[in-house]
């Protein structure tokens, strides 16, 4: 059994919570072997999200490709996930389990659509998929954090979920640009694309 759980830096040492991470990461990759149990949680979470991704994404194909041993990963980053799909007879995703109570979420009184977090109950079950987003602000509430600053983190959460999801359309939508194949489809292209700005200005 090799594990890796835990954050705390070692002001001792003059080294952060990431680099204590990473230094004990890396001697796990050095030890672990086909016979091993491996247990990593949250790798990645000390430094930037996209370069949190690319090392947790890396570090748990490595396990998978070149280990082979047990491994078990535990992490907030959904692209991680995605390696179900590339290795779907090794890598299976699972969720602790748990149920939203809708009920409970309360509007705005000024009607500018903010919400309070509704209450999230968790079962302590493990469960097959990955959760279907994050509960984060559920938690916040759970642990008491100030309504009107889970109504701010709310609007915000929003607004960068909303930036997020153009960003992907925008993506998707450019992507289709590689299939043209001769003007007709590129004016076709160009309308669709056109209706989507106008689509998301508006919005």
């Amino acid at each position: 059994l090799i594990c890796r759980m835990g954050a705390a830096d070692n002001i001792c040492k003059g080294q952060s919570t990431f680099m204590e991470e990473l230094t004990e990461t890396a001697e796990i990759i050095r030890k672990a072997t086909s016979q091993s149990l491996v247990i990593l949680d949250e790798l990645g979470r000390g430094t930037s999200t996209h370069d949190g991704i690319a090392i947790a994404y890396a570090t748990l194909e490595h396990f998978i490709r070149d280990v082979k041993s047990l491994t078990l990963f535990v992490t907030h980053y959904p692209p991680v996930c995605e390696l179900e799909k590339s290795y779907s007879q090794q890598v299976g995703n699972y969720h602790m389990g748990f149920l939203v109570n809708e009920d409970e979420s309360k509007e705005d009184p000024v009607g500018k659509e903010e919400q309070i977090p509704s209450s999230v109950t968790f079962l302590y079950q493990i469960t097959r998929g990955i959760a279907g987003r994050s509960y984060g602000l559920n938690v916040a509430k759970l642990a008491d954090v100030p309504g009107e600053i889970l109504k701010t983190a709310a609007r915000k959460s929003k607004d960068l979920e909303g930036l997020v999801n153009m960003k992907r359309k925008r993506l998707k939508h450019f992507a289709k640009l590689w299939t043209v194949n001769d003007a007709k489809d590129l004016q076709k292209w160009t309308d669709e694309f056109a209706v989507e700005e106008i689509t998301d200005l508006s919005s």
